[in-house]
């Protein structure tokens, strides 16, 4: 199972709450994966998911709110899975159930999020926990971090927004095709709310793969830099050696007996570090000493030829 699955299973495992909160959860579900279709016999609230355990919980939130069950249609795909489609089709029920969970406008049904439905913070973390389970998916945190809930209906999208926004979580929307997606990439942020929607073993898991993730990057980034770091003294010694061969094959130019010294052991220790080196002198001098008297045989070298180039 994907993570997304992981995590939509364990909120439906989630207990039972207050009937505020069952209605708030049962509102989101119906708003992020409800319709209205037309049939010959008028119109109906259609209630599609392809997750089994998402219809379950939704069946068991209409007992719970409305007091009676809602048959669930299974349908294969031709590409594998199932989608699974609850129906409210007789006009009063229809209303009724629209009128409960705050979708009645004027006599209209509309998928926002009413505010009395989400006035107490405990149904707030239901609304969020039904619009996951409704039009919701996060992404594996082995490959990324992406959460995100889509809707056809742009309302809902700036409802949720800033309901998500109430609770201090900063999200934002995209426009793909036809649907409005609102979407959160921050790690830490998707720990949080995975776990206020109640699926604290999945916010674990988040956090644990983001460690052991940033454990491995920063052990990548101390190698990369101690290997730049190597190459980059590799090469200034390279560069040094070569001219201090370059001088001593010149017969005509007098080297000073304090960068002799150093010449000779840098010729003697071409691995050694400016720190090494100045250790290894007599006197011992500082790092920045023995750079500053390379840095004059390099400039002796380059006075009897062309620059210095690692050959």
């Amino acid at each position: 199972m994907s993570f997304s699955t992981d995590v939509k299973e364990e909120l439906c495992k989630c207990g039972v709450e207050s009937t505020c909160c069952n209605r708030a959860e049962l509102a989101a579900i119906v708003s992020f994966c409800g319709s209205i279709v037309t049939r010959p016999d008028g119109s109906a609230l259609r209630i599609r998911t392809e997750n089994f355990n998402v219809a379950k919980r939704t069946q068991r939130l209409f007992n719970l709110v409305f007091g009676y069950n809602i048959d669930i249609t299974e349908r294969a795909k031709r590409r594998g899975g199932s989608t699974f489609t609850m129906y409210i089709y007789e006009a009063s029920q229809l209303f009724s159930v629209a009128n409960k969970l705050g979708l009645l406008v004027n006599k209209i049904i509309k998928f926002n999020i009413n505010p009395f439905i989400v006035q107490e913070e405990c149904c707030k973390r239901a609304y969020l926990r039904g619009a996951f389970l409704g039009g919701g998916s996060v992404t594996s945190p082995e490959k990324s971090y992406h959460f995100e809930v889509e809707t056809h209906y742009q309302g809902l999208s700036r409802d949720l927004v800033q309901l998500l926004e109430d609770m201090d979580i900063d999200a934002k929307t995209v426009t793909r095709k036809s649907l409005s997606v609102i979407y959160i990439k921050e790690s830490e942020v998707i720990a949080d709310l995975i776990a206020l929607m109640g699926a604290t073993d999945a916010m674990i898991e988040l956090l644990n793969v983001k460690m052991e993730k940033d454990y491995k990057n920063n052990i990548n980034r101390q190698v990369n830099c101690e290997t730049a770091n190597l190459k980059k003294q590799g090469d200034a010694a390279a560069k040094q050696i070569f001219a201090i061969k370059k001088l001593m094959a010149d017969k005509s130019i007098n080297i000073p007996d304090q960068l002799k010294e150093l010449a000779a052991v840098r010729i003697e220790y071409p691995e050694a570090s400016l720190k090494e080196l100045g250790e290894l002198l007599e006197p011992p001098i500082s790092k920045s000493g023995v750079n500053h008297r390379l840095k004059r045989l390099i400039e002796m070298a380059e006075k009897c030829g062309k620059a210095i180039e690692i050959r």
